[in-house]
């Protein structure tokens, strides 16, 4: 069948068929290239090119999670494998690392934007193939609170560029003054990029290192680990986008 009720329904036959590992590293060749995953997160940055407007939908919460979107349909039919885990949380966590990381490397603004989406992405594939319920639940809020501080974000981008003609952090400071909506707007975002209280993105990331440490798996302190790297370097980037421009030295607006 290729109704998707009876995929589903038949996930023991699935998983028990000779041909699964085939199956399931197929899927997940497509599900990680639209999603950005590792090896396949370069081509995420590189489509900056955009207007600020559309970034924005392709980074928050639509174009790029559809292959994550994909994955979480599957789970009852293909996941809870080691096959699964292995697979999606090693994948996942390795983009999640690698992803933040970059982002703090970046210079440009939508491109430290976009590495901190890949990071996103990193994690709620991570979070899909530990795939317990805590992991579900903890992926879903996850996913929602990055849509709302990443949108949020890219407009602010926009803005600056449009008011400004800046792209990269290097050439911004001190324009709390000029544009303070915008400075107060990307303060509150970055706050709940970096996960502080009591804005949902703490909730979210309360719950990802509760998914984590709760896991039963060898190699959960793997993923724990990988988690705490994240966080703190994602609260570094933060500070990047809620301090620099607003509140470093002041560049003359021309």
């Amino acid at each position: 069948s290729f109704e998707l009720d009876d995929v589903l329904a038949a996930g023991d036959v699935i998983k028990a068929h000779a041909m699964y590992p085939v199956a399931l590293t197929l899927v997940l060749l497509g599900a990680f290239t639209k999603s950005a995953q590792f090896p396949f997160h370069f081509w995420l940055p590189n489509a900056m090119a955009a207007p600020t407007p559309v970034s924005a939908y392709l980074h928050l919460a639509t174009m790029v999670k559809a292959g994550v979107y994909l994955l979480a349909r599957l789970h009852p039919a293909m996941g809870g494998t080691e096959w699964w885990l292995l697979l999606l949380g090693g994948t996942g966590a390795l983009t999640m690392v690698l992803g933040i990381f970059l982002a703090l490397r970046a210079t440009g603004i939508k491109a430290m934007l976009a590495y901190s989406t890949v990071m996103a992405l990193g994690t709620l594939t991570m979070l899909i193939g530990l795939g317990t319920r805590t992991a579900m639940l903890a992926a879903m809020s996850y996913l929602l609170a990055h849509a709302l501080y990443k949108g949020s974000l890219f407009m602010v981008a926009g803005i600056i560029d449009h008011q400004t003609g800046r792209k990269d952090f290097l050439d911004t400071g001190g324009w709390a003054r000029h544009l303070p909506v915008t400075s107060a707007s990307a303060g509150l975002a970055a706050l709940s990029l970096a996960g502080l209280m009591p804005l949902f993105g703490f909730i979210a990331k309360e719950q990802l290192l509760e998914a984590g440490l709760s896991h039963s798996h060898a190699l959960a302190p793997l993923f724990s680990g990988a988690i705490v790297i994240a966080a703190a370097l994602g609260v570094a980037v933060a500070a990047v986008i809620g301090i620099r421009p607003w509140f470093g030295r002041p560049v003359v607006l021309t």
